[in-house]
């Protein structure tokens, strides 16, 4: 790709390198040692996100990710800085007293176990690709939503399924800039989520309910059409230049034997003992 394509900028997703990164951490707080690190995940998760937004330079990426080590450690001043960038101090703002997080001993078995990952060589040669900072999240949410409207578990011909699709889009398009629910005080509403694994709980806002407006247009569109159809339901249907039916009327890659035959093979196989069985009675 980078060869043949070398201006186009290639790219991870960030939401999958920041996941990955949850999981090494989480195989490492399964030691008994090491535990500690369990109350850190969410936050280193968030740093190395953090750290991909702000940053243009491999530098600076350096400077701030690499600054996490300093940090769980209660310590957010240093002497040098890890890159040419000069950064040598977090960039948070005063911490509270309320706080209930412990910090990591340094040098401690956890604190050790987290400087591995974090100058992990492989994940830093991977890092110009998180730049960016890509997620390919929002077209995630539009197949699932796709997915609500043409299930996997039915088959539907290629107009039925075009016609899905469509309806998907407009579901997606019609509420995508929904305003976010607020309680009588004026607070935003959060909904509440437990993740199972890593046995964090997290929040997200509560969009408003979906109106879909549309539909009534939509619906009187379609049926105006059916009563201006002179043809009506029962005439030919023409298969369109683009239909893969025209191809083959199956996905098979070869053409299917009568259906007489397949039926007397199946007779024929549970009649006879030694086509169903692959060992001896002898024996």
């Amino acid at each position: 790709m980078k060869k043949d394509y070398p201006n186009i900028c290639h790219s991870f997703d960030i939401w999958h390198g920041t996941k990955n990164l949850g999981k090494k951490i989480m195989s490492i707080e399964q030691e008994s040692n090491k535990k500690e690190l369990l109350p850190w995940t969410k936050d280193i998760m968030n740093h190395f996100w953090h750290a991909a937004q702000v940053s243009d330079t491999y530098e600076t990426f350096i400077g701030i990710w690499f600054g996490l080590l300093h940090h769980v450690t209660d310590e957010h001043e240093w002497i040098l800085s890890y890159s040419d960038n000069g950064i040598n101090a977090c960039q948070h703002g005063p911490l509270t007293e309320e706080r209930t997080k412990g910090w990591l001993k340094k040098d401690s078995p956890a604190h050790i176990a987290l400087r591995h990952v974090v100058m992990d060589k492989r994940r830093l040669n991977q890092i110009h690709y998180y730049l960016n900072c890509r997620s390919t999240a929002e077209l995630e949410n539009f197949q699932n939503l796709i997915l609500v409207y043409a299930s996997k578990r039915y088959s539907y011909g290629p107009p039925t399924y075009r016609a899905r699709n469509r309806l998907a889009a407009l579901d997606h398009n019609g509420h995508l800039e929904r305003e976010t629910k607020i309680n009588k005080d004026g607070s935003v509403r959060y909904q509440r989520s437990f993740n199972k694994k890593s046995g964090i709980w997290s929040v997200h806002e509560l969009k408003e309910d979906k109106t879909y407006n549309y539909i009534q247009s939509l619906v009187e569109k379609i049926v105006r059409r059916r009563l201006d159809d002179e043809e009506g339901m029962s005439g030919n249907v023409v298969l369109e230049a683009d239909d893969p039916r025209r191809i083959s009327k199956t996905l098979a890659r070869i053409p299917p034997p009568p259906t007489a035959q397949l039926v007397k093979e199946r007779k024929s196989r549970f009649e006879d003992p030694d086509k169903t069985l692959d060992y001896s009675w002898d024996s």
